[in-house]
């Protein structure tokens, strides 16, 4: 990675981006550990300019983490739906960190993209969190539809059931969830189901 994010990093000197040295670091808790000065507003225009010609998995995650962000939104959706196109069929961990930043980017206007992307089973694990932000447009009947098809894919159903129960409520969810734990052939898919069943449970008894 090395050779990328020095070239990144120069791109960011550059155009006068603060705290370029700590690129690709994210920190939670500051109690023991210094806080990042990366200038990630700053370093936006930049980051979409070279995200297209990543090579290296590493450093497009931290692309991505840096533009996972609310005042990224639509700015960055496409640069990110680009990207996430060429990494989720072959690298799931690239593509699930794309995806997620492409979910946090997206609104209204994207939502028949976002149900495209969430339906294809060649991007596998990848869309796991463009699945579980769908139910964020509840109010289209599409995700629903959609939603009750994808419980039934072993690679997003734990976050197309989440979704679904956000999206439906859990009384109406509970007899979708209850087929899939008893029914479904992957035994993953019905452990989940039985999580999510008890979750439901205990919200509908609320």
């Amino acid at each position: 990675m090395t050779g990328e994010i020095d070239r990144v990093r120069a791109d960011l000197v550059d155009a006068g981006v603060a705290g370029t040295e700590d690129l690709g670091r994210f920190v939670a808790n500051t109690q023991y550990i210094r806080a990042s000065i990366f200038d990630e507003r700053a370093a936006m225009p930049v980051l979409l300019r070279v995200l297209p010609t990543l090579r290296e998995p590493n450093l497009v995650i931290a692309v991505a983490g840096h533009l996972h962000r609310p005042w990224a939104r639509a700015r960055a959706f496409e640069a990110l739906l680009k990207a996430f196109r060429v990494w989720a069929p072959k690298d799931p961990s690239v593509g699930w960190a794309l995806g997620d930043a492409l979910a946090m980017s997206a609104d209204n206007q994207h939502l028949a993209i976002l149900l495209d992307l969430a339906e294809r089973r060649e991007y596998g694990s990848s869309r796991q969190m463009v699945v579980n932000s769908l139910w964020r447009y509840r109010k289209d009947g599409r995700v629903s539809q959609l939603l009750l098809i994808l419980i039934e894919d072993p690679d997003v159903s734990l976050q197309a059931m989440s979704a679904l129960r956000r999206t439906l409520g859990n009384d109406a969810a509970l007899p979708h969830l209850r087929q899939i734990r008893d029914t479904h052939p992957d035994e993953k898919a019905r452990q989940q189901a039985a999580r999510q069943v008890n979750q439901a449970e205990r919200g509908a008894n609320k």
